[in-house]
């Protein structure tokens, strides 16, 4: 018999968890699935969206926005939710869909299959589209969104971040998107992360640090940190590429790369995967061991650069 998972919130059986860049001029749509075939987990999906403020409270959720059938793709515009919500968005805010089998209809607490669970989650990739206006430039990514911050999936909650695509140019900027969400709104722990610049030829650059609140999101120039310690000239003269190795031992953060052109407003986006795609025995003690070890050898005592603190 499969394992169950009691007291859980069907709002977050297959959720899918995006940004919504409003201080960056952008808009957001969402293109979700239901992917599943031919499974004796094959179901319907009730389909609804929270919203968050950039402090991580639901500042608005729609009703029930239709039921998305096996084999269904559809398209929104979080524009057009929020503009029927009489939602202005302010700051970084999240949007949250929600994908809810319809055998859970109307409950709050339910107990479900963890096979079933993560069926739907490795079956169903999400593209999350970022459009700038006036210039109507459109990018995206696609991911998948597992339980996150749950001691019932993951005994160990940790992030390392490691992304050698930290571009830096007089037009162009990279941004890490972090994301601290959980399965169930009442969560409330804030992540912390620090965080190293490398150098194309390994050396450390400049470090700091970013506190990312419950169910918010927040992100980490490279632009700034190196503005902020006086080593931007340098840095782009230097060709401008380096690497930003971050670690965060108290969450699992979901993290997004933004490479965006400062003119144009075009970004290039992708995520990192987690450490298990690599190392087959990732995970428990062996993890918190490996993270251990690489905050005392990366970071303990590190005196490289000024610290930049980001947490706005």
């Amino acid at each position: 018999m499969a394992e169950a998972v009691p007291d859980y919130d069907p709002l977050f059986f297959r959720p899918c968890i995006f940004p919504i860049l409003g201080d960056l001029g952008y808009g957001t749509s969402i293109t979700i699935n239901n992917a599943l075939l031919g499974s004796k987990y094959t179901t319907d999906f009730d389909l609804s969206i929270s919203f968050l403020s950039e402090d991580g409270e639901v500042v608005g959720r729609t009703a029930d926005l239709g039921t998305l059938k096996p084999g269904q793709v559809r398209k929104i515009d979080t524009r057009d939710i929020l503009k029927d919500l009489g939602i202005t968005p302010k700051g970084n805010m999240l949007g949250v869909a929600h994908l809810v089998p319809t055998k859970f209809r109307g409950e709050t607490s339910v107990s479900v299959d963890r096979g079933e669970l993560m069926a739907h989650v490795g079956s169903s990739d999400d593209f999350i589209e970022f459009r700038q206006e006036p210039k109507g430039v459109i990018t995206g990514v696609a991911y998948q969104m597992g339980p996150q911050n749950d001691s019932r999936f993951n005994k160990t909650r940790t992030t390392l971040l490691q992304a050698p695509k930290a571009i830096v140019s007089p037009t162009v900027d990279t941004l890490f998107a972090l994301i601290n969400a959980s399965t169930s709104f009442s969560y409330t722990d804030t992540a912390k992360m620090e965080y190293f610049l490398v150098d194309r030829m390994g050396n450390k650059v400049a470090r700091g640090e970013v506190e990312v609140p419950a169910w918010s999101v927040r992100f980490v120039s490279v632009r700034k940190l190196l503005e902020d310690n006086g080593l931007l000239d340098s840095f782009i003269a230097d060709g401008g590429l380096g690497m930003i190795l971050g670690l965060c031992r108290n969450a699992g953060l979901v993290p997004i790369s933004m490479t965006r052109n400062l003119e144009s407003g075009g970004i290039a986006c992708d995520h990192t995967l987690p450490p298990m795609y690599y190392f087959t025995t990732w995970g428990g003690q062996k993890r918190i061991d490996t993270n251990t070890a690489l905050h005392a050898t990366f970071f303990e005592g590190a005196t490289e650069g000024v610290l930049a603190d980001v947490r706005a």
